[in-house]
């Protein structure tokens, strides 16, 4: 995210984020603080901190109807996206030369937003790749349809994707990946467990009923179910879990092209590279054996009737939200209202952001950007992270449990860490890519195309380490162990994170935490397998790593531990990373504040409350939100975050720190005896 702010306009812009400007420490030197009017002293803060900080803010941002969960970043993602839905709008109304920036951006909006057009087309335009399935003849005909829907962005049966190879980061290699659901998680077809139970007939039904709007029969509706239930209950049985995809050893398995053809033979890989575009015949990553192994035996056992059912589906799946309104209501019905709990779709113009953000991303940050964001975030940004490092690096340096030898590479990897803040040098070039007003449908398959074979060019070419992975608006942060680096869009650059003008508590409890964060997932339990230059590579003393791994399962069964909904426990084995970046983040946040109030002090006292308090306040306000109990329920399941009230508390437990400012002792909820304590970086 990116956002030019006066601090006039700032200060009007965070008072709903529960922010706002202190004049305490005089009138020539006001600083953007923390509301504590959010704050509900009726609550102990020992032993429910985040109801105790963000209560007010909870009252005063109920959960809308078409969102599962609201918080402090959806609010500033909902923000921003009407900053650039003006951008938008502004571009749909007004003429463009044929084949600018301008003009596509312009008529896949306005193209999105035509509802009288879409209703009135209905499956028209999708008539031709309709006549492709049925016109499916052999076992030959039916790869090619795999390989023309991977061509479109189509999900079918598996993915192939380019990206670093993560034994030699600096070259980029091809990547077969397990795929093919319609469902988000391959659990949802195996596991036995009411909740599961209950969500897979509601996918049943909603098979059905997709078919059925679409002028299918309810009898070959339900026919059509069985095929795809029983080949994507197959393929979900061959899967990696969540655990399993996020060992980086477990889903590197390099062979040869040639091996990959004897492996399985019952697909033809030379024919499907080049139908797809790609002249390739090197070495292939294969992240998932077991699910390959049953794809190739799938390939011969599966009826040209059967792959026919699922194509359709497949094509029905993936562009339904880009249909009539009918489709669209039926899709959200069992993606949102029985997955995630929402009661309402979102208005159409964020739905049709979304998709023109996904086409149009890099061009639409360069918009936001020139509008929107200042040059001297960029530069007050660059000192923080700065700020952070060196906080970081004294940490490490003072490990009671680290060797010296591992310490040495730990420090050169995070000083070796590149930083991206803002935007990119050098903006997508878009002038493959055409869009048109003939149909909403087909613009975003053509953008699918253009993405697929923008990413298959890089597959054999060194990496391009100057290239972002998030358009400079988006309200998110990376780290990426392939190439070692940290990014920091735009968009993330803004209240309730970063303050222009802020008291130094908030923004390094905020925006501090998230670059801590993110530095943290260098060195996290899959992050820290990856060395300086982004290679798998064992750097780590054997001792060091044993030492490693007992610290974090402190954290992991602390994690299990906490109970989410009903029986449901959150899984700190799958959260166990952002659990270790989070509990970084903030403990080397903590440490660069004290750096910056030793150098330059500011307020010890605001409103009542020390520094020190500011700074953990302004890290639960963060994670304030609201949020359904069916999201809460699937987040936990296929999310490797943890929900927010687990955010707050499950780091600040573990820092003295905290017990310090607000007389923590123990008996309280919050308080872990020492010897009990999460104490990694």
């Amino acid at each position: 995210m990116k956002i030019k702010l006066t601090l006039k306009l700032a200060i009007l812009a965070v008072v709903s984020m529960g922010i706002v400007s202190s004049c305490r420490e005089g009138a020539d030197k006001k600083k953007v603080t923390l509301d504590v009017n959010m704050i509900d002293k009726s609550v102990n803060p020992a032993e429910d901190f985040y109801h105790y900080a963000n209560n007010g803010w909870l009252k005063q941002n109920p959960l809308p109807d078409d969102e599962s969960r609201f918080g402090s970043f959806d609010q500033l993602g909902k923000e921003t996206s009407k900053k650039v839905k003006s951008l938008l709008e502004e571009l749909a109304k007004t003429d463009h030369p044929k084949g600018s920036i301008e003009q596509k951006i312009g008529d896949f909006y306005a193209m999105g937003m035509d509802l009288e057009k879409i209703e009135s087309q209905g499956l028209a335009p999708l008539k031709s790749e309709f006549d492709r399935i049925e016109a499916i003849k052999t076992a030959k005909d039916v790869q090619e349809q795999i390989a023309h829907f991977h061509r479109y962005g189509i999900s079918s049966l598996f993915g192939l994707w380019g990206s670093s190879d993560a034994k030699n980061s600096s070259m980029n290699i091809a990547h077969l990946s397990q795929s093919g659901l319609g469902m988000s998680d391959r659990d949802y077809y195996v596991k036995e467990d009411k909740h599961t139970v209950e969500i897979r007939e509601a996918y049943k039904q909603h098979l059905v009923k997709m078919f059925v709007l679409s002028g299918i029969s309810e009898k070959d509706a339900e026919k059509k179910k069985e095929s795809i239930m029983k080949l994507e209950t197959r393929l979900a049985k061959a899967s990696f879990n969540r655990l399993e995809n996020r060992d980086p050893h477990a889903t590197y398995n390099k062979k040869s092209f040639d091996e990959v053809i004897s492996l399985y033979p019952n697909f033809d890989w030379k024919a499907y590279v080049k139908n797809i575009g790609l002249n390739y015949s090197d070495d292939i990553i294969v992240r998932q054996p077991r699910f390959f192994e049953e794809m190739n035996l799938v390939m011969t056992e599966t009826s040209i009737n059967e792959w026919k059912d699922y194509f359709y589906w497949n094509l029905l799946n993936t562009t339904a939200g880009l249909l009539t309104q009918a489709f669209q209501e039926q899709n959200f019905d069992f993606y949102g209202r029985t997955m995630s709990g929402s009661p309402k779709m979102r208005p159409r113009w964020r739905r049709v952001l979304g998709s023109t953000n996904s086409a149009l991303g890099d061009a639409m940050g360069q918009k936001f950007c020139e509008k929107f964001f200042p040059a001297e975030a960029k530069t007050r940004m660059v000192k923080l992270v700065q700020n952070l490092k060196t906080a970081y690096g004294q940490r490490i340096e003072k490990l009671e449990w680290m060797s010296d030898e591992t310490k040495e590479k730990a420090l050169d990897k995070l000083n070796s860490i590149k930083v991206k803040i803002g935007y990119p040098d050098k903006w997508m070039d878009y002038s493959d890519l055409e869009i048109g007003r003939e149909a909403y449908v087909l613009n975003v398959l053509a953008a699918n195309k253009f993405a697929v074979d923008f990413a298959n060019s890089k597959i054999g070419k060194p990496v391009d380490k100057d290239e972002w992975f998030f358009p400079a608006h988006t309200v998110n942060a990376y780290y990426a162990p392939s190439l070692n680096e940290i990014c920091f869009p735009a968009g993330i650059l803004q209240p309730p994170f970063f303050y222009l003008d802020g008291d130094n508590a908030i923004n390094y409890a905020a925006i501090g935490a998230v670059i801590g964060h993110e530095m943290s997932h260098g060195f996290d339990d899959k992050g820290r397998l990856y060395n300086k230059e982004g290679n798998l590579d064992e750097w780590w003393t054997k001792e060091d790593a044993e030492r490693f791994n007992k610290r974090t399962q402190v954290l992991v069964d602390q994690f299990n531990a906490i109970v989410v909904v009903d029986d449901i426990h959150a899984n700190g084995e799958l959260s166990l990373g952002e659990n270790i970046a989070d509990l970084g983040g903030i403990n080397i946040a903590y440490t660069a504040f004290q750096n910056a109030q030793a150098k330059n002090p500011q307020a010890k006292e605001i409103d009542g409350y020390t520094a020190e308090q500011r700074f953990f306040l302004s890290w639960a306000r963060v994670w304030a939100q609201n949020i359904r109990k069916k999201e809460m329920i699937r987040r936990t399941q296929e999310d490797v975050h943890s929900l927010g009230i687990n955010r707050v508390h499950g780091p600040i437990s573990n820092m003295p720190e905290f017990h310090a400012a607000f007389g923590v002792k123990e008996g309280d909820a919050l308080y872990i005896p020492k010897e009990k304590r999460a104490v990694i970086w």
